[in-house]
Protein backbone atom coordinates (compact mmCIF):
# COMPACT_ATOMS: atom_id res chain seq x y z
CA UNK A 1 0.00 0.00 0.00
CA UNK A 2 1.17 3.63 -0.80
CA UNK A 3 -0.23 6.77 1.06
CA UNK A 4 -2.41 9.40 -1.26
CA UNK A 5 0.51 12.07 -1.59
CA UNK A 6 2.79 9.12 -3.15
CA UNK A 7 0.15 8.03 -5.36
CA UNK A 8 -0.41 11.61 -6.79
CA UNK A 9 3.42 11.20 -7.07
CA UNK A 10 3.15 8.38 -8.87
CA UNK A 11 0.29 9.75 -11.33
CA UNK A 12 2.77 12.54 -12.25
CA UNK A 13 5.95 10.30 -13.14
CA UNK A 14 3.15 7.96 -15.22
CA UNK A 15 1.81 11.13 -17.03
CA UNK A 16 5.25 12.14 -17.73
CA UNK A 17 6.96 8.45 -18.67
CA UNK A 18 3.87 7.12 -20.68
CA UNK A 19 3.13 9.85 -22.81
CA UNK A 20 3.22 8.89 -26.41
CA UNK A 21 3.14 5.33 -25.42
CA UNK A 22 -0.16 5.16 -23.56
CA UNK A 23 -3.50 5.69 -25.28
CA UNK A 24 -4.18 9.48 -25.35
CA UNK A 25 -7.31 8.88 -23.82
CA UNK A 26 -5.90 7.74 -20.60
CA UNK A 27 -3.14 9.98 -20.30
CA UNK A 28 -5.84 12.54 -20.59
CA UNK A 29 -7.96 11.01 -18.17
CA UNK A 30 -4.79 11.04 -15.67
CA UNK A 31 -4.00 15.10 -16.40
CA UNK A 32 -7.86 15.59 -15.57
CA UNK A 33 -7.48 13.35 -11.95
CA UNK A 34 -3.89 15.29 -11.37
CA UNK A 35 -5.93 18.77 -12.12
CA UNK A 36 -8.54 17.81 -10.53
CA UNK A 37 -6.91 17.22 -7.41
CA UNK A 38 -5.05 20.35 -7.25
CA UNK A 39 -8.61 21.92 -7.80
CA UNK A 40 -9.97 20.33 -5.39
CA UNK A 41 -7.44 21.15 -2.48
CA UNK A 42 -7.77 24.82 -3.56
CA UNK A 43 -11.50 25.09 -3.76
CA UNK A 44 -11.52 23.75 0.17
CA UNK A 45 -10.94 20.26 1.99
CA UNK A 46 -12.23 21.06 5.02
CA UNK A 47 -16.16 20.47 3.13
CA UNK A 48 -17.70 17.33 2.11
CA UNK A 49 -19.60 17.06 -1.43
CA UNK A 50 -22.52 14.74 -1.46
CA UNK A 51 -24.42 14.17 -4.51
CA UNK A 52 -27.63 12.37 -5.16
CA UNK A 53 -27.57 10.50 -8.30
CA UNK A 54 -30.50 8.27 -9.72
CA UNK A 55 -32.75 7.61 -12.80
CA UNK A 56 -35.60 9.37 -13.79
CA UNK A 57 -38.78 8.70 -10.71
CA UNK A 58 -36.17 7.48 -8.47
CA UNK A 59 -36.89 10.06 -5.67
CA UNK A 60 -33.89 11.83 -5.51
CA UNK A 61 -35.80 15.66 -5.01
CA UNK A 62 -37.99 14.13 -2.35
CA UNK A 63 -35.24 12.49 -0.75
CA UNK A 64 -33.12 16.10 -0.74
CA UNK A 65 -36.19 17.59 0.68
CA UNK A 66 -36.19 15.10 3.32
CA UNK A 67 -32.80 15.47 4.21
CA UNK A 68 -32.86 19.82 3.94
CA UNK A 69 -35.95 19.60 5.72
CA UNK A 70 -37.77 21.94 3.58
CA UNK A 71 -38.92 22.10 0.00
CA UNK A 72 -35.59 23.30 -1.88
CA UNK A 73 -36.11 21.14 -5.30
CA UNK A 74 -38.87 20.70 -6.75
CA UNK A 75 -40.75 17.13 -7.60
CA UNK A 76 -42.64 16.34 -10.33
CA UNK A 77 -43.58 13.28 -12.54
CA UNK A 78 -42.94 14.79 -15.58
CA UNK A 79 -39.69 13.91 -17.47
CA UNK A 80 -37.01 15.35 -16.88
CA UNK A 81 -37.46 16.21 -13.75
CA UNK A 82 -34.19 17.95 -11.77
CA UNK A 83 -32.94 19.94 -15.24
CA UNK A 84 -29.64 21.30 -13.08
CA UNK A 85 -27.64 20.97 -10.04
CA UNK A 86 -28.97 21.99 -6.66
CA UNK A 87 -26.69 22.57 -3.92
CA UNK A 88 -28.19 22.63 -0.16
CA UNK A 89 -26.15 23.67 2.44
CA UNK A 90 -26.34 26.03 5.86
CA UNK A 91 -23.05 27.74 4.50
CA UNK A 92 -22.32 29.51 1.25
CA UNK A 93 -18.90 27.95 0.13
CA UNK A 94 -18.72 30.12 -2.85
CA UNK A 95 -15.33 28.66 -4.27
CA UNK A 96 -16.50 25.22 -3.97
CA UNK A 97 -19.24 25.62 -5.78
CA UNK A 98 -18.09 27.90 -8.17
CA UNK A 99 -15.14 24.55 -8.96
CA UNK A 100 -17.95 22.64 -9.18
CA UNK A 101 -20.16 25.19 -11.27
CA UNK A 102 -23.27 24.94 -9.38
CA UNK A 103 -25.35 28.41 -10.16
CA UNK A 104 -28.53 27.14 -8.41
CA UNK A 105 -27.99 27.05 -3.98
CA UNK A 106 -30.30 26.91 -1.49
CA UNK A 107 -29.14 27.90 2.44
CA UNK A 108 -31.17 25.83 5.16
CA UNK A 109 -29.72 24.79 8.46
CA UNK A 110 -30.02 20.86 8.12
CA UNK A 111 -30.04 20.85 11.79
CA UNK A 112 -29.28 17.02 12.37
CA UNK A 113 -25.98 17.60 10.95
CA UNK A 114 -23.34 17.71 13.35
CA UNK A 115 -21.08 19.83 10.92
CA UNK A 116 -23.36 21.37 9.13
CA UNK A 117 -21.25 24.28 7.92
CA UNK A 118 -19.16 21.56 5.89
CA UNK A 119 -21.29 20.12 4.13
CA UNK A 120 -23.01 20.14 0.81
CA UNK A 121 -25.65 18.12 -0.66
CA UNK A 122 -26.18 18.46 -4.48
CA UNK A 123 -29.24 17.58 -6.38
CA UNK A 124 -28.36 16.34 -9.56
CA UNK A 125 -30.05 15.88 -13.12
CA UNK A 126 -31.53 12.12 -13.92
CA UNK A 127 -28.84 10.01 -15.25
CA UNK A 128 -31.20 8.42 -17.93
CA UNK A 129 -32.84 11.97 -18.79
CA UNK A 130 -33.96 12.44 -22.86
CA UNK A 131 -31.97 15.57 -22.48
CA UNK A 132 -28.43 14.62 -23.51
CA UNK A 133 -26.95 17.88 -21.29
CA UNK A 134 -28.55 16.84 -18.19
CA UNK A 135 -26.76 13.54 -18.13
CA UNK A 136 -23.44 14.64 -19.15
CA UNK A 137 -23.49 17.09 -16.02
CA UNK A 138 -24.90 13.91 -14.07
CA UNK A 139 -21.26 12.12 -15.12
CA UNK A 140 -19.41 15.11 -14.92
CA UNK A 141 -20.48 15.38 -10.88
CA UNK A 142 -20.68 11.65 -10.50
CA UNK A 143 -16.37 11.96 -11.52
CA UNK A 144 -15.78 14.86 -8.80
CA UNK A 145 -17.53 15.01 -5.91
CA UNK A 146 -17.05 13.48 -2.39
CA UNK A 147 -19.59 10.86 -1.82
CA UNK A 148 -21.86 9.42 -4.21
CA UNK A 149 -25.27 8.61 -2.98
CA UNK A 150 -27.36 6.67 -5.68
CA UNK A 151 -30.84 6.40 -5.07
CA UNK A 152 -32.68 3.56 -6.43
CA UNK A 153 -36.51 2.54 -7.66
CA UNK A 154 -37.77 -0.61 -6.27
CA UNK A 155 -39.19 -1.23 -8.80
CA UNK A 156 -36.09 -0.75 -11.55
CA UNK A 157 -33.32 -1.01 -8.75
CA UNK A 158 -32.39 -3.32 -11.47
CA UNK A 159 -32.10 -1.11 -14.14
CA UNK A 160 -28.98 -1.62 -17.01
CA UNK A 161 -28.04 2.00 -16.63
CA UNK A 162 -27.41 2.59 -13.52
CA UNK A 163 -25.33 -0.75 -12.88
CA UNK A 164 -23.83 -1.31 -16.19
CA UNK A 165 -22.60 2.44 -17.19
CA UNK A 166 -22.19 3.70 -13.21
CA UNK A 167 -22.25 1.25 -10.44
CA UNK A 168 -19.90 -1.40 -12.11
CA UNK A 169 -17.32 1.17 -12.46
CA UNK A 170 -17.23 1.72 -9.02
CA UNK A 171 -15.67 -1.10 -7.37
CA UNK A 172 -12.87 0.88 -5.34
CA UNK A 173 -15.74 3.09 -4.63
CA UNK A 174 -17.44 1.65 -1.63
CA UNK A 175 -16.06 3.66 1.38
CA UNK A 176 -17.48 6.90 -0.27
CA UNK A 177 -20.92 5.52 -2.37
CA UNK A 178 -24.10 4.87 -0.49
CA UNK A 179 -27.03 2.97 -2.27
CA UNK A 180 -30.46 3.81 -1.24
CA UNK A 181 -33.39 1.48 -1.99
CA UNK A 182 -35.79 4.69 -1.61
CA UNK A 183 -39.76 4.70 -1.69
CA UNK A 184 -39.63 2.06 -0.01
CA UNK A 185 -43.24 2.36 2.02
CA UNK A 186 -44.44 1.57 -1.77
CA UNK A 187 -43.23 -2.01 -1.25
CA UNK A 188 -45.06 -4.55 1.03
CA UNK A 189 -43.61 -5.42 3.75
CA UNK A 190 -43.16 -9.47 3.92
CA UNK A 191 -41.52 -8.53 0.32
CA UNK A 192 -38.84 -6.52 1.70
CA UNK A 193 -36.13 -8.39 2.79
CA UNK A 194 -36.07 -10.44 -0.05
CA UNK A 195 -35.86 -7.65 -2.82
CA UNK A 196 -32.93 -5.82 -0.65
CA UNK A 197 -30.82 -9.24 -0.21
CA UNK A 198 -31.71 -8.82 -4.49
CA UNK A 199 -30.30 -5.67 -4.64
CA UNK A 200 -27.38 -6.48 -2.63
CA UNK A 201 -26.51 -9.02 -4.62
CA UNK A 202 -26.58 -7.30 -8.23
CA UNK A 203 -24.29 -4.24 -5.89
CA UNK A 204 -22.01 -6.98 -5.15
CA UNK A 205 -22.03 -8.67 -9.06
CA UNK A 206 -21.06 -5.06 -9.54
CA UNK A 207 -17.63 -5.21 -7.76
CA UNK A 208 -19.21 -2.37 -5.80
CA UNK A 209 -19.14 -3.23 -1.74
CA UNK A 210 -21.32 -0.61 -0.55
CA UNK A 211 -23.73 0.35 2.31
CA UNK A 212 -27.67 -0.63 1.40
CA UNK A 213 -30.37 1.58 2.98
CA UNK A 214 -33.39 1.56 2.38
CA UNK A 215 -35.63 4.90 2.68
CA UNK A 216 -38.60 6.88 2.27
CA UNK A 217 -38.75 10.45 1.82
CA UNK A 218 -42.44 10.09 2.53
CA UNK A 219 -42.38 8.67 5.68
CA UNK A 220 -39.51 9.22 6.84
CA UNK A 221 -38.25 5.48 7.33
CA UNK A 222 -34.59 5.18 6.94
CA UNK A 223 -33.81 8.68 7.09
CA UNK A 224 -31.98 8.68 10.25
CA UNK A 225 -29.92 6.03 9.23
CA UNK A 226 -28.92 7.68 5.86
CA UNK A 227 -28.34 11.14 7.73
CA UNK A 228 -26.51 8.97 10.68
CA UNK A 229 -23.92 7.54 7.89
CA UNK A 230 -23.75 11.05 5.89
CA UNK A 231 -22.78 12.37 8.95
CA UNK A 232 -20.33 9.57 10.06
CA UNK A 233 -18.31 10.17 6.70
CA UNK A 234 -18.64 14.18 7.09
CA UNK A 235 -17.22 14.08 10.30
CA UNK A 236 -14.73 12.08 9.57
CA UNK A 237 -13.31 15.07 7.04
CA UNK A 238 -11.36 12.15 4.69
CA UNK A 239 -14.19 11.90 1.85
CA UNK A 240 -12.40 13.81 -0.45
CA UNK A 241 -9.09 12.34 0.52
CA UNK A 242 -10.96 8.49 0.02
CA UNK A 243 -13.00 9.76 -3.20
CA UNK A 244 -9.19 10.71 -4.55
CA UNK A 245 -7.33 7.57 -3.56
CA UNK A 246 -10.42 5.86 -5.44
CA UNK A 247 -10.06 7.35 -8.27
CA UNK A 248 -6.45 6.36 -8.24
CA UNK A 249 -6.98 2.81 -8.13
CA UNK A 250 -9.77 2.86 -10.58
CA UNK A 251 -7.13 4.31 -12.84
CA UNK A 252 -4.20 2.05 -12.11
CA UNK A 253 -6.47 -1.03 -11.91
CA UNK A 254 -7.85 0.18 -16.00
CA UNK A 255 -4.03 0.66 -16.89
CA UNK A 256 -2.73 -2.58 -15.56
CA UNK A 257 -5.71 -4.53 -17.37
CA UNK A 258 -4.78 -2.86 -20.80
CA UNK A 259 -1.25 -3.40 -20.06
CA UNK A 260 -0.75 -6.96 -19.48
CA UNK A 261 2.25 -8.75 -17.75
CA UNK A 262 5.91 -7.70 -17.48
CA UNK A 263 7.36 -8.63 -21.13
CA UNK A 264 10.18 -11.58 -20.89
CA UNK A 265 13.11 -9.58 -22.14
CA UNK A 266 16.10 -9.77 -24.61
CA UNK A 267 18.07 -13.25 -23.28
CA UNK A 268 21.53 -13.68 -23.41
CA UNK A 269 21.11 -15.67 -26.69
CA UNK A 270 18.69 -12.93 -28.60
CA UNK A 271 21.25 -11.05 -27.96
CA UNK A 272 23.55 -12.93 -29.63
CA UNK A 273 21.78 -14.14 -32.54
CA UNK A 274 21.10 -10.39 -33.31
CA UNK A 275 24.82 -9.38 -33.46
CA UNK A 276 25.95 -12.32 -35.33
CA UNK A 277 22.84 -11.31 -37.80
CA UNK A 278 24.15 -7.41 -37.92
CA UNK A 279 28.24 -9.08 -37.98
CA UNK A 280 26.86 -11.39 -41.11
CA UNK A 281 24.99 -8.75 -42.57
CA UNK A 282 28.13 -6.46 -42.38
CA UNK A 283 30.22 -8.34 -44.21
CA UNK A 284 32.49 -9.84 -41.58
CA UNK A 285 32.94 -12.81 -43.24
CA UNK A 286 33.69 -11.54 -46.23
CA UNK A 287 36.15 -8.83 -44.67
CA UNK A 288 37.57 -11.81 -42.61
CA UNK A 289 38.73 -13.57 -45.42
CA UNK A 290 39.51 -10.22 -47.72
CA UNK A 291 42.07 -9.52 -44.47
CA UNK A 292 43.39 -12.94 -44.84
CA UNK A 293 43.47 -12.98 -48.73
CA UNK A 294 45.48 -10.03 -48.51
CA UNK A 295 48.24 -11.14 -45.93
CA UNK A 296 48.83 -14.09 -48.47
CA UNK A 297 48.76 -12.07 -51.55
CA UNK A 298 51.34 -9.77 -49.87
CA UNK A 299 53.54 -12.67 -48.56
CA UNK A 300 54.09 -14.34 -52.00
CA UNK A 301 54.85 -10.43 -52.83
CA UNK A 302 57.76 -10.73 -50.24
CA UNK A 303 59.11 -14.12 -50.46
CA UNK A 304 57.87 -15.38 -54.07
CA UNK A 305 60.33 -16.74 -56.66
CA UNK A 306 61.65 -13.39 -57.66
CA UNK A 307 61.33 -13.88 -61.20
CA UNK A 308 57.43 -14.73 -60.85
CA UNK A 309 56.82 -11.19 -58.57
CA UNK A 310 55.81 -9.48 -61.33
CA UNK A 311 52.72 -11.92 -61.99
CA UNK A 312 51.36 -10.48 -58.11
CA UNK A 313 51.53 -7.03 -59.61
CA UNK A 314 48.74 -8.15 -61.92
CA UNK A 315 46.54 -9.09 -59.66
CA UNK A 316 44.41 -7.40 -56.87
CA UNK A 317 44.56 -7.11 -53.44
CA UNK A 318 41.27 -8.67 -51.89
CA UNK A 319 41.22 -5.46 -49.70
CA UNK A 320 41.56 -2.95 -52.35
CA UNK A 321 38.71 -4.16 -53.72
CA UNK A 322 36.55 -3.92 -50.89
CA UNK A 323 37.96 -0.22 -50.32
CA UNK A 324 39.73 -1.16 -47.75
CA UNK A 325 42.86 -0.73 -48.43
CA UNK A 326 45.53 2.45 -47.63
CA UNK A 327 43.19 3.93 -45.35
CA UNK A 328 43.55 5.56 -42.17
CA UNK A 329 41.62 5.77 -39.34
CA UNK A 330 40.50 9.45 -40.04
CA UNK A 331 40.19 8.99 -43.48
CA UNK A 332 38.14 5.57 -43.21
CA UNK A 333 35.34 5.22 -45.81
CA UNK A 334 31.58 5.37 -44.76
CA UNK A 335 30.73 3.06 -46.87
CA UNK A 336 33.02 -0.11 -47.98
CA UNK A 337 32.51 -2.40 -50.12
CA UNK A 338 32.16 -5.15 -47.75
CA UNK A 339 27.81 -3.69 -46.94
CA UNK A 340 25.45 -5.84 -46.72
CA UNK A 341 23.52 -6.80 -49.83
CA UNK A 342 19.50 -6.60 -49.84
CA UNK A 343 18.90 -9.89 -48.77
CA UNK A 344 21.61 -10.09 -45.99
CA UNK A 345 19.65 -6.98 -44.81
CA UNK A 346 16.40 -8.52 -44.75
CA UNK A 347 17.75 -11.41 -42.88
CA UNK A 348 19.33 -9.04 -40.03
CA UNK A 349 16.14 -7.24 -39.91
CA UNK A 350 14.27 -10.53 -39.65
CA UNK A 351 16.20 -11.98 -36.44
CA UNK A 352 15.64 -8.67 -34.96
CA UNK A 353 11.79 -8.60 -35.70
CA UNK A 354 11.99 -12.19 -33.90
CA UNK A 355 14.48 -11.83 -30.89
CA UNK A 356 12.29 -7.95 -29.87
CA UNK A 357 8.90 -10.02 -30.78
CA UNK A 358 10.21 -12.75 -28.13
CA UNK A 359 11.46 -9.63 -25.91
CA UNK A 360 8.39 -7.85 -25.83
CA UNK A 361 5.93 -11.07 -25.23
CA UNK A 362 3.40 -10.17 -22.44
CA UNK A 363 3.15 -6.48 -23.95
CA UNK A 364 -0.32 -5.23 -25.18
CA UNK A 365 0.01 -6.10 -29.06
CA UNK A 366 -0.22 -2.21 -30.20
CA UNK A 367 2.97 -1.23 -27.93
CA UNK A 368 4.68 -4.40 -28.51
CA UNK A 369 4.06 -4.18 -32.87
CA UNK A 370 5.06 -0.36 -32.09
CA UNK A 371 8.47 -1.74 -29.91
CA UNK A 372 9.11 -4.03 -32.97
CA UNK A 373 9.27 -1.62 -35.50
CA UNK A 374 11.30 0.71 -33.70
CA UNK A 375 14.11 -1.64 -33.65
CA UNK A 376 13.55 -2.75 -36.95
CA UNK A 377 14.19 0.84 -38.19
CA UNK A 378 17.52 0.67 -36.25
CA UNK A 379 18.86 -1.83 -38.31
CA UNK A 380 19.80 1.26 -41.20
CA UNK A 381 21.63 2.93 -38.36
CA UNK A 382 23.34 -0.63 -37.19
CA UNK A 383 24.48 -1.43 -39.90
CA UNK A 384 25.99 1.87 -41.37
CA UNK A 385 27.85 1.83 -37.89
CA UNK A 386 29.05 -1.58 -38.40
CA UNK A 387 30.23 -0.44 -41.78
CA UNK A 388 31.79 2.61 -40.75
CA UNK A 389 33.96 0.90 -37.77
CA UNK A 390 34.81 -1.90 -40.43
CA UNK A 391 36.44 0.92 -42.24
CA UNK A 392 38.95 1.79 -39.55
CA UNK A 393 39.64 -1.12 -38.34
CA UNK A 394 42.84 -2.52 -38.01
CA UNK A 395 42.95 -5.37 -40.40
CA UNK A 396 46.86 -5.81 -40.94
CA UNK A 397 47.35 -4.19 -44.10
CA UNK A 398 50.23 -2.07 -42.87
CA UNK A 399 51.91 -5.45 -41.26
CA UNK A 400 55.12 -6.80 -42.37
CA UNK A 401 56.35 -9.32 -40.35
CA UNK A 402 59.86 -10.03 -39.96
CA UNK A 403 59.35 -13.36 -41.67
CA UNK A 404 59.36 -11.82 -45.23
CA UNK A 405 62.45 -10.24 -44.62
CA UNK A 406 63.78 -13.06 -44.32
CA UNK A 407 62.31 -15.20 -46.84
CA UNK A 408 62.80 -12.21 -49.66
CA UNK A 409 66.58 -12.40 -48.71
CA UNK A 410 66.68 -16.50 -49.09
CA UNK A 411 64.54 -16.32 -52.31
CA UNK A 412 67.47 -13.94 -53.97
CA UNK A 413 70.10 -15.96 -52.74
CA UNK A 414 68.16 -19.01 -54.42
CA UNK A 415 68.11 -17.40 -57.25
CA UNK A 416 72.01 -15.53 -57.48
CA UNK A 417 73.36 -19.35 -56.81
CA UNK A 418 71.23 -20.37 -59.89
CA UNK A 419 72.10 -17.29 -62.07
CA UNK A 420 75.99 -17.65 -61.12
CA UNK A 421 75.41 -21.42 -62.55
CA UNK A 422 73.74 -20.40 -65.72
CA UNK A 423 76.03 -16.91 -66.13
CA UNK A 424 78.87 -19.99 -65.86
CA UNK A 425 77.65 -22.36 -68.20
CA UNK A 426 76.55 -19.53 -70.79
CA UNK A 427 80.45 -18.67 -70.45
CA UNK A 428 81.20 -21.75 -70.82
CA UNK A 429 79.22 -22.53 -73.67
CA UNK A 430 80.44 -19.10 -75.27
CA UNK A 431 84.42 -20.28 -75.01
CA UNK A 432 83.59 -23.67 -76.53
CA UNK A 433 82.15 -21.74 -80.00
CA UNK A 434 84.59 -19.74 -79.67
CA UNK A 435 87.19 -22.81 -79.75
CA UNK A 436 89.11 -21.36 -77.11
CA UNK A 437 90.22 -23.37 -74.44
CA UNK A 438 87.79 -23.67 -70.95
CA UNK A 439 90.28 -25.38 -68.43
CA UNK A 440 89.62 -27.63 -66.28
CA UNK A 441 85.41 -27.35 -64.84
CA UNK A 442 85.75 -28.11 -61.05
CA UNK A 443 83.47 -30.97 -60.29
CA UNK A 444 80.82 -31.72 -57.45
CA UNK A 445 80.37 -34.99 -57.70
CA UNK A 446 79.37 -36.42 -60.88
CA UNK A 447 78.34 -32.77 -61.82
CA UNK A 448 80.43 -30.04 -63.28
CA UNK A 449 80.12 -26.78 -60.52
CA UNK A 450 78.12 -24.32 -63.23
CA UNK A 451 75.68 -27.38 -63.20
CA UNK A 452 75.50 -27.97 -59.76
CA UNK A 453 75.35 -24.25 -59.21
CA UNK A 454 72.51 -23.65 -61.36
CA UNK A 455 70.12 -27.07 -60.06
CA UNK A 456 71.00 -26.37 -56.37
CA UNK A 457 69.93 -22.64 -56.86
CA UNK A 458 66.53 -23.83 -58.47
CA UNK A 459 65.78 -26.24 -56.00
CA UNK A 460 66.66 -24.42 -53.29
CA UNK A 461 64.26 -21.87 -54.56
CA UNK A 462 61.52 -24.09 -55.50
CA UNK A 463 61.82 -25.55 -51.45
CA UNK A 464 61.84 -21.92 -49.93
CA UNK A 465 58.50 -20.85 -52.28
CA UNK A 466 56.83 -24.48 -50.90
CA UNK A 467 57.91 -23.63 -47.39
CA UNK A 468 57.13 -19.84 -47.83
CA UNK A 469 53.73 -20.47 -49.41
CA UNK A 470 52.63 -22.79 -46.47
CA UNK A 471 53.82 -20.30 -43.78
CA UNK A 472 51.98 -17.19 -45.90
CA UNK A 473 49.30 -19.80 -45.85
CA UNK A 474 48.73 -20.34 -41.88
CA UNK A 475 49.74 -16.61 -41.40
CA UNK A 476 46.95 -16.04 -43.64
CA UNK A 477 44.48 -18.00 -41.78
CA UNK A 478 46.18 -16.74 -38.36
CA UNK A 479 44.88 -12.75 -39.61
CA UNK A 480 41.24 -14.61 -41.03
CA UNK A 481 40.85 -15.13 -37.66
CA UNK A 482 41.90 -12.40 -35.76
CA UNK A 483 40.07 -10.36 -37.88
CA UNK A 484 37.18 -12.16 -37.66
CA UNK A 485 37.16 -11.70 -33.70
CA UNK A 486 37.87 -8.61 -33.69
CA UNK A 487 35.26 -7.37 -35.69
CA UNK A 488 32.27 -9.40 -34.35
CA UNK A 489 33.61 -8.23 -30.79
CA UNK A 490 33.57 -4.38 -31.98
CA UNK A 491 30.05 -5.47 -34.02
CA UNK A 492 28.67 -6.49 -30.63
CA UNK A 493 29.48 -3.03 -28.90
CA UNK A 494 28.06 -1.74 -32.08
CA UNK A 495 24.76 -3.53 -31.73
CA UNK A 496 24.31 -3.35 -27.89
CA UNK A 497 24.76 0.66 -28.21
CA UNK A 498 22.58 1.48 -31.21
CA UNK A 499 19.96 -1.52 -31.05
CA UNK A 500 19.87 -3.41 -28.00
CA UNK A 501 20.15 -0.81 -25.25
CA UNK A 502 17.54 1.33 -27.42
CA UNK A 503 15.04 -2.40 -26.92
CA UNK A 504 16.19 -2.76 -23.48
CA UNK A 505 14.93 0.83 -22.60
CA UNK A 506 11.67 0.55 -24.52
CA UNK A 507 10.78 -2.66 -22.54
CA UNK A 508 12.11 -1.00 -18.96
CA UNK A 509 9.69 1.96 -20.00
CA UNK A 510 7.09 -0.40 -19.96
CA UNK A 511 8.08 -2.19 -17.05
CA UNK A 512 7.94 1.24 -14.98
CA UNK A 513 4.69 2.08 -16.48
CA UNK A 514 3.20 -0.97 -15.36
CA UNK A 515 4.83 -0.89 -12.26
CA UNK A 516 3.85 2.97 -11.36
CA UNK A 517 0.21 1.57 -12.59
CA UNK A 518 0.18 -1.42 -9.85
CA UNK A 519 1.01 1.14 -7.62
CA UNK A 520 -1.49 2.95 -7.86
CA UNK A 521 -4.12 0.37 -7.27
CA UNK A 522 -2.73 0.00 -3.87
CA UNK A 523 -3.04 3.75 -3.04
CA UNK A 524 -4.98 4.25 0.46
CA UNK A 525 -6.17 7.36 1.75
CA UNK A 526 -5.21 8.72 5.32
CA UNK A 527 -6.79 6.73 8.34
Amino acid sequence: MISLAEGLSELTRLIERGTGHLPAEQIERALVLKERAVERQNAGLDTTVVALLGATGAGKSSLVNGLAGAEVSTVTARRPTTRSPLAVSPAAHPELLDWLDIPDRVSVPMPWATHADRLVLLDLPDIDSSEAEHRLIAERMAEIVDVLIWVLDPQKYADAVVHEDFLSKLSEHGAVTLVVLNQIDRVAPTDRPGMLRDAQRLLAADGLDAELIATSARTGEGLDELTGRINAIASSQAADAERLAADLRTLGAELSTGLGTDPAGLTKRARADIASAVASGAGVDRVARAAGGSYRYRSRKHVGWPPLRWVRGVRVDPLKALHLLGRSEESAPAVTGARATPASEAQVRSAIRTATEQAASGMPPAWRRDAVEEAENRADVVLDRADAMIGRADLGQRTTPGWWKLGGVLQVIALLIAVAGLAWLGVLWGLSILQFPTGDVPMVGPFPMPTALLAAGLVLGAILTIVLRWCASVGAGRVERRVRKQLTGQIHGVVDEHLLRGIDAELERYREISGLARRLETVKAPA
